[in-house]
């Protein structure tokens, strides 16, 4: 599940300005919303992932053609053309080009020069003069990145092989593409029932920066929770909170990266050094949260359509910027009884006896300001923002979704931020991504299942939509390792495992979502309200089970 990519935006996760992560500051990479490549991943064999090695040009354009077409560049150049074509490359891609004179050689033995590219050594070249070495051992270097493009690299083992020179061929959004659907092949086989599923697929992927060659940062992408569904629980409200309600791929990957960062906070407590090393989370000094993020290590989202609600449903023209929170269907809106409809429009007879989900977009606008932790995670953890958003479909605008995520509510006051702290607005920065969905339409029995996984999952589970319990034939499933219960179940066996009694005292799971975090949603609720988007709708009585 890991793959090497090429850097992304990155942004702390507590009131820190944005930055970028180490290589877009050589080279920014590909214009925002302008596809590159569409991905058609085929698995090579038993154990082993398919590499995206190579950038495309269009969005009818796979990997395969475009590494063919850059390879066929390197194909035999005429040594005149050798070391432009070489620079050329270099330079378009923002990585270092050195050529270095073999100081050892006699006067009268012949020159010899090697290439470094971005730190890699290529074999040299050796000729009777300067200009003729450098000639040959640009001819190598090409010789080389040609190999390299046509021989994917496959990884025996869980640790990954750093390639920069592989690295500096896609783009971030290729590459997060590349990770998710590699990782969704490796565990849903395409002879499969639920392989079709892949057409709502949606995922978190984990960037690691890690110390390159010469100073150089590199950065090691992994997909660590995915998830796929387009539809909602129809039914009534239970009590027991184990049943899952919202079961949109989106909103599934996110609690399953919640499943994944509970495990992975277990393992810095309780799996000794190695766990320390081996999680992504440090602990934190001070008061707050006990752990955080470890430095240098991103989330960013991949979703194969986009997200339903006002991102979907409105398109706005720039006159109409100003006037942005008047547009009624910009307002909050919610899945309930199978449709969407804005939340002001559902009636309380309705809304206080039937499961009702925000829709995807307005989940999304209030993940750039709670972060994606949520309540009970905040005992343990200061906000996590994701740093980017690849959207793998084409047929949206692109203005219209950055203001419905980022502009929700309006945060702009005189008194500056509205919010108790940590809690900020961040921004995702956006990308068109290729898609990796089956180009046939999904199968009306996959519309009723969503599948899930967290890394660490052995597998993926399969969600029965209608009843929102884990599908079992001509039975009610049991509840899924994504309910309200079993995260109640994994957060007291955090706070038991962080030595906090204070937080096993409280008795409910609604008990347990106290603190800032539900200071920060209540606000955030008053001022949707506020500004006549609709009120974040609250289901107090949902959370009052024990276990």
């Amino acid at each position: 599940m890991i793959s090497l990519a090429s850097a992304a935006l990155g942004a702390d996760s507590v009131r820190k300005k944005p930055r970028l992560a180490a290589s877009l500051k050589i080279n920014p990479g590909p214009s925002p919303w302008k596809p590159t490549a569409s991905l058609n991943m085929e698995e090579d064999g038993p154990g082993q992932w398919p590499q995206a090695s190579a950038a495309g040009d269009g969005p009818n354009k796979d990997i395969s053609s475009a590494v063919r077409q850059l390879s066929q560049q390197f194909k035999d150049p005429p040594p005149g053309q050798a070391v432009a074509l070489l620079t050329q490359y270099a330079a378009s891609l923002g990585v270092s080009l050195i050529f270095r004179e073999d100081q050892t050689t006699g006067p009268e033995s012949p020159v010899s020069v090697s290439v470094e590219l971005d730190g890699v050594v290529c074999p040299a070249g050796t000729a009777s003069s300067k200009s003729e070495a450098k000639q040959q051992a640009a001819l190598c270097a090409l010789r080389y990145v040609r190999t390299q493009l046509e021989v994917p690299v496959s990884w025996p083992g869980p640790t990954p092989v750093l390639c920069p020179h592989a690295e500096s061929i896609v783009t971030h959004e290729q590459r997060c593409a590349a990770v998710v659907s590699t990782g969704f092949d490796r565990l849903v086989d395409r002879s499969s029932p639920y392989w079709a599923c892949k057409g709502t697929l949606a995922a978190v992927i984990l960037e690691r920066e890690v110390p390159g060659t010469r100073d150089h940062t590199q950065e090691i992408y992994e997909l660590v929770a995915l998830g796929t569904g387009s539809s909602c629980y129809p039914g009534w409200q239970e009590f027991s909170g184990r049943t899952l309600h919202d079961c949109h791929g989106l909103v599934v990957a996110r609690r399953a990266l919640l499943r994944f960062l509970f495990r992975q906070l277990l393992l810095a407590t309780q799996g000794g050094p190695r766990g320390k090393e081996r999680s992504v989370l440090t602990p934190q000094p001070g008061p707050g949260p006990p752990f955080s993020l470890k430095a240098g290590i991103f989330l960013h989202l991949y979703v194969s359509n986009t997200p339903k609600g006002a991102a979907r449903d409105i398109y706005l023209p720039s006159s109409l910027e100003g006037s942005l929170l008047h547009v009624p269907p910009f307002r909050l809106q919610a899945h309930i009884r199978g449709e969407l409809k804005p939340v002001s429009y559902v009636a309380s007879a309705l809304r206080d006896t039937h499961v009702g989900c925000l829709s995807a977009s307005d989940k999304l606008a209030r993940w750039t300001v709670l972060g994606l932790g949520g309540a009970l995670l905040a005992h343990f953890l200061p906000p996590l923002y994701a740093t980017s958003l690849v959207l793998a479909d084409s047929c949206h605008d692109p203005t219209t979704l950055s203001r419905v995520i980022h502009g929700r509510p309006s945060l702009d006051t005189a008194k500056g931020s509205c919010l108790p702290p940590p809690y900020v607005r961040t921004t995702l920065h956006l990308f068109t991504g290729p898609p990796v969905a089956p180009s046939d339409p999904t199968p009306s029995a996959c519309q009723s299942l969503s599948l899930n996984w967290s890394l660490g999952d052995p597998e993926v589970e399969v969600v029965d939509v209608s009843t929102g319990r884990v599908k079992a034939d001509g039975t009610l499933g049991p509840p899924s390792r994504l309910c309200k219960a079993a995260f109640l179940r994994v957060f007291r066996q955090t706070a038991c495992a962080l030595g906090q009694p204070q937080l096993l005292a409280l008795g409910t799971y609604e008990e347990a979502k106290t603190g800032p975090y539900r200071e920060a949603r209540q606000q955030l609720s008053t001022l949707l309200d506020q500004q006549g988007l609709g009120a974040w709708p609250s289901k107090p009585l949902l959370g009052m089970f024990r276990s």
